[in-house]
């Protein structure tokens, strides 16, 4: 699809070229796609569009627009214009999901690996594909868009693949935002129960990554990534887009901000509520988290 063919089925007004659309996100997200569109609602979110060279196209208002052009160099974005450029950004990315195809629907048989344990009480939905030797407890549920590694064991009572939290206050009532994309959990993964993991809003997946190890009563939200060989204990919130580095251990109780990073090798205590990203290699608690001493052993 088209910038203008966008533009001309929601009756919006655009400058500059007429890219084709690869994707929709946030500036300030790392993707995978080419060809983004992203929206802006003030100026202060320059460097994060300037460093992010995937985004083409931007849904702001005309008086940003000046701003945002004097501020680019050897960088051409299209500017789609917008009194409410938040809103319009989530009414295209309700457009393309219920009146097009460009978003991937899952809409295959399920695929189950060989010698996988299920119980005869849990839930596989079609589009759904799992590795070899996976486990799965009563009552879980595996939704859409969910892959999952060889030799993965998951709980009872879990909800994997659940559709992500995204509210957006739109005069005066608050509506919710369809959630587009998958979630990837890799092999060797051990989730005990009562876990919900979401999947992604725009594309590509939540991800868990090989050997990552998930206590009971943890939610993780989406765009989260978790990456190999971590541990997240019993009761932890990662709120949408968590980053958590390989082998860093989060304490039972812990709330980590969204787009908060928690570094490599690195342990949140007990009870944390970590608001801001933690450096690599260190131990950090408290509310807020705040970086208390270094792991020595991490840094040899």
């Amino acid at each position: 699809m088209k910038i203008s063919e966008m533009c001309n089925a929601l009756n919006l007004e655009f400058q500059g070229d007429d890219y084709s659309i690869g994707g929709l996100n946030l500036c300030n997200r790392e993707s995978k796609k080419k060809q983004i569109i992203s929206y802006v609602t003030s100026d202060k979110y320059v460097e994060q569009v300037r460093d992010n060279t995937s985004i083409i196209a931007l849904v702001l208002s005309k008086s940003e627009a000046q701003y945002y052009a004097s501020n680019y160099v050897n960088r051409d974005i299209t500017y789609i214009f917008s009194s409410n450029p938040e809103k319009t950004f989530y009414d295209m990315h309700d457009y393309l999901y219920y009146k097009t195809n460009f978003y991937d629907k899952f809409d295959f048989a399920k695929v189950i690996g060989k010698g996988c344990i299920i119980s005869e009480f849990a839930v596989i939905q079609d589009g759904v594909i799992l590795g070899d030797n996976v486990t799965i407890g009563a009552n879980t549920v595996i939704k859409k868009g969910t892959q999952i590694g060889n030799n993965t064991s998951i709980g009872c009572n879990c909800t994997i693949g659940s559709e992500g939290f995204q509210v957006l206050r739109c005069n005066g009532l608050n509506r919710r935002i369809v959630q587009a994309g998958g979630l990837y959990i890799g092999e060797h993964v051990d989730i005990n129960d009562n876990v919900t993991i979401a999947n992604s809003m725009f594309e590509d997946t939540t991800y868990i990554g090989n050997n990552v190890k998930i206590d009971n009563l943890v939610y993780i939200g989406h765009n989260s990534i978790i990456k190999e060989n971590a541990v997240v204990t019993a009761g932890t919130t990662l709120c949408g887009s968590s980053y958590v580095e390989a082998n860093a251990w989060i304490g039972a109780g812990s709330v980590q901000l969204n787009r908060v990073r928690v570094g490599e090798n690195s342990l949140v205590g007990i009870g944390s509520v970590v608001t801001k990203d933690i450096a690599n290699n260190s131990v950090a608690y408290g509310n807020p988290a705040q970086k208390k001493s270094e792991i020595a052993f991490a840094s040899k």
